[in-house]
């Protein structure tokens, strides 16, 4: 199958390059710079430079490929996520780019798209599972652009075409958040939000990739992806051990975390969020959890 992924250069593009070589596919990345080509070369794929607003020059570079993958992001590293401007990339990649990529695959004839998502649009459930059939809490305009770019996800899947948006966990492994959290571990820093007995459900960004390949077996529709859900407790003990001390993660003072605004509120949410559809679907599983030594080096 000869797919286009794009955000080739990021974390988790690169991760879906990888995983889609080694499945058999013909797979070309989508870069904005001539800086990528040998980013995404180097994890076996072939790259076409294009302008991710542009659906003219998207269509171009979709021509001719079955499935479009959308991996784009720019999430800010920790508590960064509190100064001006700070998600304006993120915003418009999920706003602009998104809808400008599923109009582009729509024109290039395109049958299939599979749009990333997350587990945060989820309300704070306690201690109870969520399941896809629970409304998302997206009212506030900070989550505009992601309500944008899964409607032009459903937009998509007319005419005999399918979308699957992937809701995934809270990533980590080789990438500068979980980076970010290793060191403020090591030297003692705080560096988790919400509750020690709230939830937190994981996604090791390897397991993500093969995600994204499994994807391609599933129906249209919206899909949980991520591990055993664990307490933020029980996250703050694996960090410490992946970082190699013996004082867990430390979290963030209440009267701070009262503070951190919309955006980052939703890393306080208890979300135990349950991914059987999308494993009984297409027999995806997890295989690198948060216990798994080495997992920031996989």
């Amino acid at each position: 199958m000869r797919i286009a992924v794009t955000g080739a250069t990021g974390v988790l593009g690169q991760e879906a390059v990888e995983a889609l070589v080694a499945a058999g596919h013909e797979v070309t990345g989508i870069t904005r710079r001539d800086s990528g080509v040998p980013i995404v070369e180097g994890r076996g794929g072939a790259a076409i430079v294009a302008d991710v607003f542009d659906p003219s020059d998207l269509a171009r570079a979709f021509r001719g490929h079955d499935t479009v993958i959308n991996t784009l992001a720019h999430v800010p590293v920790g508590m960064a996520g509190l100064r001006p401007l700070a998600w304006r990339e993120d915003d418009r990649l999920h706003l602009e780019a998104s809808v400008a990529i599923a109009k582009a695959a729509a024109d290039a004839g395109v049958r299939k798209l599979i749009q990333e998502s997350s587990v945060f649009l989820y309300p704070d459930n306690g201690t109870d599972w969520i399941t896809e059939d629970l409304s998302l809490s997206v009212r506030n305009q900070a989550f505009r652009p992601r309500v944008r770019e899964m409607r032009a996800a459903v937009d998509f899947a007319t005419a005999g075409r399918s979308a699957v948006v992937l809701r995934l966990g809270q990533l980590f492994g080789r990438d500068p958040q979980s980076t970010h959290a290793l060191k403020a571990t090591r030297e003692g820093d705080p560096i988790l939000l919400g509750k020690p007995e709230n939830y937190i459900t994981l996604l090791h960004h390897s397991d993500a990739g093969r995600a994204f390949v499994a994807a391609l077996r599933a129906g249209s529709g919206f899909y949980n992806v991520g591990g055993e859900p664990i307490t933020r407790g029980r996250w703050a003990k694996d960090l410490a051990m992946e970082a190699g001390v013996e004082t867990p993660a430390k979290f963030y003072p209440e009267i701070t975390q009262a503070i951190v605004g919309t955006r980052l509120e939703v890393q306080r949410r208890s979300l135990r969020v349950s991914s059987v559809r999308f494993m009984s679907e297409t027999g995806w599983r997890p295989t690198v959890g948060p216990s798994t030594k080495g997992w920031s080096r996989r």
